[in-house]
């Protein structure tokens, strides 16, 4: 599989999950949704968004050590409050970016065996007010595992290096050494495929 069709398979998925997550925000009043997969052991990035901006390649990678997106990805639990700028745990980063404070917020884990990702939502749409409840939270918490399967495939196809390194350790180095003489794209189909595999035994 070439490069090509695999950027093309990545921005299908995107667009998709972009629809699904405007619909979220219909639903329950949020202003803005976002779904963020690892990129390294220290990092999130922003895979789809309601919020243009944040599909940029220059949208800045969330820590995971030091915010409330981190926070629900490290622990598997869901993180709602009603004023995230005002709080140290806030990523202020994404804030200047967008140009806009972050004022209510919620951090949904995505999981299955373990957390593949963390679906956000960030600040009320009129004529919505008040924090994120409740119901929002459950409505948001079952549509991260009506996803949750699908980004099983998500870390062989954006090349999560932490992803690669424990199927390292799982297969060995030979298995991976032969991977090498398969091209990039065709490397992270399999990288995908075995992931799911091991998703689909483990659970």
């Amino acid at each position: 599989m070439s490069g090509a069709v695999m950027e093309r398979l990545v921005h299908a998925a995107r667009q998709e999950l972009g629809r699904t997550l405007a619909s979220l925000c219909a639903e329950i009043g949020a202003a803005e949704s976002s779904i963020l997969v690892p990129r390294d052991d220290s990092h999130l990035a922003f895979f789809a968004s309601t919020n243009p901006a944040l599909m940029q390649d220059g949208a800045p990678r969330v820590p995971i050590s030091a915010s409330f997106t981190g926070i629900a990805f490290r622990t598997s639990q869901t993180i709602a409050v009603a004023d995230a700028s005002s709080q140290s745990q806030h990523y202020k980063a994404v804030d200047e970016l967008v140009a806009t404070r972050t004022r209510e917020f919620a951090a949904i884990p995505i999981a299955t065996a373990r957390v593949l990702g963390v679906l956000t939502l960030v600040n009320r749409a009129a004529p919505a007010t008040g924090p994120f409840m409740l119901p929002d939270l459950k409505r948001a918490e079952a549509l991260a595992a009506d996803i949750a399967q699908s980004l099983t495939l998500l870390p062989g196809l954006t090349g999560s290096e932490t992803h690669e390194r424990d199927l390292r350790e799982t297969f060995g180095a030979d298995f991976i050494e032969e991977l090498t003489q398969l091209e990039a794209g065709e490397r992270r189909v399999v990288f995908a495929l075995v992931g799911a595999l091991l998703e689909n035994r483990s659970a």
